[in-house]
């Protein structure tokens, strides 16, 4: 009796056995990047067994037909396979951006001396400060009175209206440390005295204006005064118009020496 007992026994033990042997095998990847996920966790939820994937994505854990594996990663949706006909799979799982930990960005402020205003097509905000994500209401400018909105903050930066306005600062402090130089240039009563003490018409003038700036290319007047523009001008001036000058007075003496002539 105790014999059959223990084939019995032994039947049920061989029979029960492959409820549990059977290995199930796969891959993990991410579904944006398709590249391998290590770290994610795969639990037989009828067997409790389970894997962490390596680097490679892999993962083994026992199962059979019909049972339901949970794939799990922090900052990811979950996901539930149920196990078929093939023992080995490829699945891929998604990034979850609600669950993602937030971050701040900092860099180091820029100061700019002087007030730009509003130079956007975007309708003022107000001018306290503003953190990251902030939205403002408004209008979209269009015909209509469409209702809009305008954010502020990390997104905004790759905003198309934004790198306008940081291109457009940029040009403007340009143009604040050349403000001496733009002065002088643009001043009429300097220019015409120019033209007199150099015998030069307008278009010549023009024309040495361009060449001055040209040689000056490399430093473009950047935080010089007035004086100091005044006189790189004036020396650049006194060497390209040397020979005209001495034309002129050449031609001045032979004039009064054919009059001196005439009148003996």
């Amino acid at each position: 009796m105790n014999k059959h007992l223990s084939i019995l026994s032994l039947f049920l033990a061989i029979n029960s056995f492959p409820v549990f042997g059977q290995v199930v095998t796969g891959n993990i990847i991410d579904g944006l990047d398709k590249n391998f996920l290590d770290k994610v966790w795969v639990i037989n939820l009828q067997t409790k067994d389970s894997s962490l994937t390596n680097e490679r994505g892999y993962f083994r854990v026992f199962g059979n037909k019909g049972d339901s594996l949970l794939i799990s990663r922090n900052y990811y949706i979950p996901k539930t396979v149920i196990v078929g006909e093939d023992k080995h799979f490829l699945t891929e799982i998604y990034l979850d951006a609600r669950t993602l930990p937030r971050f701040d960005l900092y860099s180091e402020r820029t100061s700019i001396p002087f007030n730009l205003g509003n130079m956007s097509n975007l309708r003022p905000i107000s001018n306290r400060s503003s953190g990251p994500g902030k939205i403002y209401g408004g209008t979209s400018e269009q015909n209509g009175m469409m209702p809009g909105l305008t954010l502020d903050g990390p997104i905004s930066y790759f905003m198309r209206s934004e790198r306008q306005k940081r291109e457009y600062a940029r040009k403007m402090a340009i143009k604040e440390r050349q403000k001496d130089y733009l002065d002088l240039i643009q001043s009429d009563s300097i220019m015409q005295t120019l033209k007199i003490e150099y015998n030069l018409t307008e278009r010549d003038l023009d024309d040495l204006i361009v060449e001055f700036n040209l040689q000056n290319l490399d430093h473009q007047f950047l935080d010089l005064n007035s004086e100091k523009v005044y006189e790189m001008l004036t020396d650049f001036l006194n060497q390209r118009t040397k020979y005209r000058k001495e034309d002129i007075q050449n031609e001045h003496i032979k004039s009064q020496d054919f009059r001196k002539r005439r009148g003996n």
